[in-house]
This record gives structure tokens, sequence and C-alpha cells, in this order.
């Protein structure tokens, strides 16, 4: 099985040696060709435009930031959908709309072509030790030829429906990440405040019904350690609120606490906290406490 991996960021990159590393055929794809250096590296294979990958491979993975980028790798005259062969597999592990999905399936299924959206969950640390969960939508027969390549890459694997029902789960998942990650920052900073020891703290919240693996995240990876570059942006995780507010907006409803979150995650991009972790905005209340 020839495969492709379109989008070597902090995600795709360690995924795609995955893949590699169970002995398949990878192409590897990024704007970045020193990203392309890297995998290449490691034993995969690039140079091939992504018409070239959609004439040849026989699956094509593409993990890419934004919605827009999606559109242009799959919609344009040089892209995965015009070039693409009758049996070509393509999965989309990006965070974009369900309606952008069913789209791309729509039009992939025109030309023969198979399609899954597969969003992802677990962070940089879970694509390096290939322990993602991983949310499928599409064909339940399509899902299974692609299930050996998934279980590479991830270790909770699920087909939860239809075309789009996987970036359902996973613009939900996002939704708590984000009220949790605003939940640390107000608990470290007030912790702070009164004059608690932040890593006496830890450990008793840790040991209590306060406990999630987001605090356990932020804290010991980034918090404690005071540095903050990113393993998933600021401007990620706000354009990820973005669409689930769209979401929720969709079926008539409103998210209370989830819309506040996406005004402060507006705010940390305005005050240059966009390209770093989430967990900064610790740091953006702790600017206003300091002030």
């Amino acid at each position: 099985m020839k495969v492709g991996f379109i989008g070597l960021g902090n995600m795709g990159l360690p995924m795609a040696k995955n893949l590699v590393k169970a002995n398949y055929e990878v192409v590897g794809k990024n704007r970045s060709k020193g990203k392309e250096e890297l995998f290449a590296a490691s034993g995969g294979k690039i140079g091939l435009t992504i018409a070239e990958m959609a004439r040849t491979l026989d699956v094509i993975f593409t993990c890419l930031p934004l919605p827009i980028d999606v559109e242009q790798v799959y919609f344009s005259e040089d892209g995965l959908i015009n070039n693409g062969h009758k049996g070509l597999i393509l999965v989309d592990h990006s965070t974009v709309a369900p309606g952008l999905n069913k789209k791309i399936a729509e039009a992939a299924k025109e030309k023969g072509i198979d399609f899954l959206d597969a969003p992802i969950s677990g962070g940089n640390f879970g694509a390096e030790d290939g322990t993602l969960t991983i949310m499928v939508g599409g064909e339940k027969e399509v899902f299974e030829k692609v299930l050996p390549l998934f279980q590479v890459m991830g270790k909770n694997i699920y087909h939860i429906g239809e075309t789009g029902s996987g970036s359902v789960v996973k613009l939900i998942n996002n939704l708590m990440v984000a009220i949790h990650t605003q939940a640390v920052s107000e608990a470290v900073n007030l912790g702070k405040k009164m004059g608690v020891d932040l890593d006496l703290l830890f450990n008793i919240l840790n040991n209590s019904y306060a406990q999630s693996r987001i605090y356990d995240r932020h804290y010991n990876n980034f918090i404690a350690k005071n540095e903050y570059e990113a393993g998933f942006a600021i401007k990620l995780l706000h354009k990820d609120m973005k669409l689930a507010e769209e979401m929720a907006a969709s079926v008539n409803m409103q998210l209370p606490i989830g819309s506040q979150i996406t005004e402060i995650l507006k705010e940390a991009i305005e005050e240059n906290l966009g390209e770093q972790d989430m967990s900064a905005l610790y740091l953006l209340l702790n600017k206003k406490l300091s002030n």
C-alpha cells in the first residue's frame, strides 16, 4: 500500500514518521521544506507534487491547520480531487466544520474516490507515541480498509457514523478542552495569589475531583516549566471554538461559557499569545493580575 501524508506539522510529522517505522512506503508533503527534509531523514519519501500523489498513491492523509488550507489541498486545480484516481482513499485529520467534510465527500464520490473525516486528539505527545484518539466519519467499509494505518498512529480509534460525525465529536472535545484550559488558568493563578505552593496544589487537585488530563498537560509540561512553545497554539484553539459556535448555531443552541472562552482566546491573540501553546492562557490572566 502506497501512502501519502500532506501536512508535516507538530502533529502530522510524528504521525507520518510512525507510519514509516511500521514499514509503510510513505510520501510526505509540506509547505515548509525543512519539515520535508526532517521526514526524509526519518526514512520517508519526498519530491512529489500533490497532483502526482493523487494520481499514484493508494491512501493520502491530510493534517492541515486551517479550513482554507483544506479547501486548497482538496479543491484546487492541482489538488487531490481533480487529480485523484478511482479507488483512491482520502483521509482528513484536520479540525474543520462537518459541512466541509460533506462537501469533500460529495466531490470525491463523483470521481470514484473514498473520503473519511478523521480528526485527532492527544496532542503532539500522543502523535509521537502513537497513542492518539482518532474519531472517524464515513463509510464503515472504507474505515475497515484504513484501520491498520490508524492503529499505527492511534490507540483509541472510533468509527462514529456518517461523514462529518468525526468532526462533530472533535469540536465537542475541543469545546471542553478550551473550558478546562481556562479553568486551569483561573485555578493556578488563584492558588498563586493565595500563596499556595503550586506543585503541592497540583498534587492535591490531581487526586481530587478537579483532576483532568488538561490540568496535567498544562501544568507539568508548560506552566511549571514556564515554557510555552506550542504543542497546540492558542490561535488554533480559537479557530476551533469559532467552528464549535457555528455548529451549535446550526441547531439553534448557544454556548454560554464557550462563547466567553472564545472571546478570551481572541484577547490572548491580541496580546501576542496566539502562537504560544494554549496553556499560555495562564499568562494572559497572570498579566492582568500583575497590573
